[in-house]
């Protein structure tokens, strides 16, 4: 039964109330022909688990835990103003609930995230609880009513494997309704743990009929998705992973609550993917409040890939010379600064005391050097592990544990934030000395995952959740210590790149992919999540790098920040100069970079470590004055050759291949292997 229906840009929100299910949300592209509300058998908009609720929904136990006893909820009341529907809800016996949608006008994102209230007199175990649930999703062009024929699409992430998308057919993925419309069917899929970019990137994409039902999650911890199917039509939720996938529950006392992070949905009629994901960027783009000196996008410089690990005085202030009179704004200096005299640098974290050894005149002489050359001095930290060679590793007071013993990865424990030992720690180590030595920009790393989380909680992921949360409060600590601090977010290269951290930040680590041959294609895809004026790209020179490699490397860092490295005190003339022509060449093409959506994605490489094929990127501004094209090609066959340039004419280019641009199409003639340009064209 509908209950209330709404249209917001080029959506059609439909609520609804059923007598098994509640309370129900369905969203469509504008002017969709529907059937009535019950052929589409939507579920609960409130994906709530209570402890002692159970299944409304057959074979459903150990497979999701969707569609509880407890999420059947009935209105309250719904307010509509300024773009946000607000519903009330509750079940009768005191548990309920807030849902709040919010619809972006530039971009044609909604916003969700549900809230419990705990009203019922008693404490409640609260099992799970969603950021959001759409259902009733079905093909429209179809004739009988159902899903025959959609495709389903994740991102799949792993070290220097970044976002890379996936797409199967619900056949394949026994998305089938059975001939006694029963039996429930789920693909859930997630991450536990503190790296959330490990395994899936928080995304999944429904698309059939020339529609898609896209959703990114704010998903710092642990969480899961989930696509659901029982009859005809499906459903698609997501949010903080609940107590059957995710070891979480929590108590809620009377009169208490929680709320959810929020969730992000895009509803379209398009099936392809990159446009859903070009308004993701923009909303989250829109969103950023970062420092005044990032807006003009400084190129950086961090020195690891130069001294991997063996930062020092010296080889600094010879790094300062070698680069000066590149546009540079920010130079690094990473892993390594607090080398003990007595193992190495690596498993050393979590002692911060700079070397005296390395920096004999103290650190703060360097952060001079830096600040005199102009550029912001920025310094590399992994503040919330500690590794095996450091003094902490074996004050198991301040460590996070599980079972009573502290939870261990290869090399690394695992400070617990919630001690107020650590907390004191950290302010004295780490925010007063970035202060007192004159730091402006912190590289966050972070390069293990304590897992399902730990004691001190009523749940082991509980709390993984309350350390993850003071983990992102660090990051206002931080700004409040160093007002403008500039903050990169790495965590093993991208394992941290989820939506709300990153709108905390002012840039991430794409990947860990420091100088590989698959780079661009990295690259490419963390920019379908993350805004490019985020998105820190390596481009690593080496001395024996040809100027084929160096436009190489230079253009695939212009998928969004350019983050130099390597050997630079060691090339010649002709080098830099080739390395300053790409930086003249992204500085004059910066607008696009940031702002520009992507028009075009042909990749045909399908194995990254021996890639084969060619890679053509194009963004377009969004007022459509400026068109940026960036091509890779790998060893043959390439198979592409040209790109479809119509309308525009070619204003600057910054390549080492042969090119004609004539007649709509720009013609690439790659004569060799691993050669790449980046070509600038103008409306005209």
């Amino acid at each position: 039964m509908l209950y209330r229906k709404y249209t917001f840009g080029d959506t059609d929100v439909y609520y609804t109330h059923s007598d098994t299910f509640g309370a129900g949300l369905m969203l469509f592209p504008a002017g969709t022909q529907i059937p009535d509300a019950d052929a589409l058998s939507p579920d609960c908009m409130v994906q709530a688990s209570l402890r002692g609720a159970h299944c409304l929904a057959g074979f459903a136990q150990g497979v999701s835990s969707r569609n509880m006893s407890s999420g059947a909820l009935s209105y309250v009341s719904q307010k509509a103003e300024g773009g946000c529907v607000v519903t009330r809800l509750t079940d009768g016996a005191g548990n309920d609930y807030i849902h709040t949608l919010c619809h972006d006008e530039r971009t044609g994102v909604f916003s969700l995230r549900a809230e419990y209230c705990n009203n019922s007199g008693r404490v409640q175990v609260l099992e799970g609880l969603q950021s959001f649930s759409i259902s009733g999703i079905f093909n429209p062009e179809n004739e009988k009513l159902g899903t025959d024929g959609m495709k389903f699409t994740r991102m799949t992430s792993a070290w220097s494997r970044e976002c890379r998308l996936k797409t199967e057919d619900f056949s394949s993925l026994g998305m089938d309704m059975s001939w006694a419309r029963f039996g429930v069917k789920c693909e859930r899929f997630g991450q536990l743990g503190s790296m959330p970019n490990r395994g899936y990137f928080p995304f999944a994409a429904v698309s059939g009929g020339g529609c898609t039902w896209a959703a990114m999650l704010e998903a710092p911890y642990s969480w899961q998705m989930e696509l659901y199917k029982e009859k005809e039509t499906c459903a698609l939720s997501g949010g903080l992973a609940d107590y059957e996938y995710g070891h979480w529950c929590k108590e809620i006392p009377a009169g208490g609550g929680f709320k959810t992070h929020r969730a992000y949905i895009r509803v379209k009629r398009t099936e392809n993917i990159d446009e859903v994901c070009n308004d993701f960027v923009r909303f989250q783009d829109n969103r950023l409040s970062v420092p005044e000196s990032e807006e003009s996008m400084p190129v950086v410089f961090n020195e690891y890939c130069t001294t991997w690990g063996t930062p020092s005085e010296e080889n600094i202030l010879s790094i300062l010379e070698s680069i000066r009179g590149l546009p540079i704004g920010i130079f690094v200096i990473d892993a390594g600064w607090y080398l003990p005299e007595n193992s190495g640098w690596g498993n050393a974290v979590g002692d911060w005391v700079p070397s005296k050894k390395l920096f004999p005149r103290g650190i703060e002489s360097v952060v001079s050097a830096i600040n005199g050359a102009g550029m912001r001095a920025g310094v590399w930290f992994e503040f919330e592990n500690v590794g095996s060679d450091s003094s902490k590793y074996d004050d198991a007071e301040l460590l996070l544990k599980r079972n009573g013993i502290p939870v261990t990865g290869q090399s690394r424990r695992f400070f617990d934030l919630r001690s107020e030992r650590v907390q004191a720690y950290l302010k004295t180590e780490m925010l007063d000395f970035l202060a007192q030595k004159g730091f402006g920009y912190i590289k966050i790393d972070y390069n293990d995952t304590f897992g399902m989380g730990g004691d001190g909680a009523e749940s082991f992921g509980e709390s993984g959740r309350q350390i993850t949360e003071l983990s992102l409060d660090y990051l206002s600590r931080l700004k409040e210590s160093v007002p403008g601090i500039v903050i990169e977010n790495c965590s093993s290269g991208g394992s941290r790149i989820e939506p709300l951290r990153m709108s905390m930040v002012s840039m991430c680590s794409f990947s860990d992919a420091h100088e590989s041959k698959e780079i661009p294609l990295v690259a490419a895809n963390v920019s379908r999540v993350v805004p490019a004026r985020q998105n820190q790209i390596w481009a690593t020179i080496r001395k024996e790098d040809t100027v084929d490699r160096i436009v190489w490397s230079m253009t695939a860092a212009m998928f969004g920040r350019v983050c130099l490295s390597g050997d630079v005190h060691l090339i010649d003339s002709a080098q830099k100069a080739k390395i300053k022509e790409g930086l003249d060449f992204y500085n004059a093409v910066k607008d696009v970079v940031r702002s520009g959506d992507i028009a075009e994605f042909f990749c045909n490489v399908r194995y990254f470590r021996d890639p084969k094929g060619c890679q053509i990127y194009k963004k377009v501004s969004q007022n459509g004055g400026r068109m940026l094209v960036l091509a890779h090609f790998f060893e043959r066959p390439h198979e592409r050759f040209e790109c479809d340039v119509s309308g525009y004419k070619l204003a600057a280019a910054y390549t080492t291949f042969d090119y004609e641009a004539k007649g709509g199409v720009l013609v690439f003639r790659p004569a060799g292997e691993y050669l790449a340009g980046a070509f600038l064209f103008e409306k005209e």
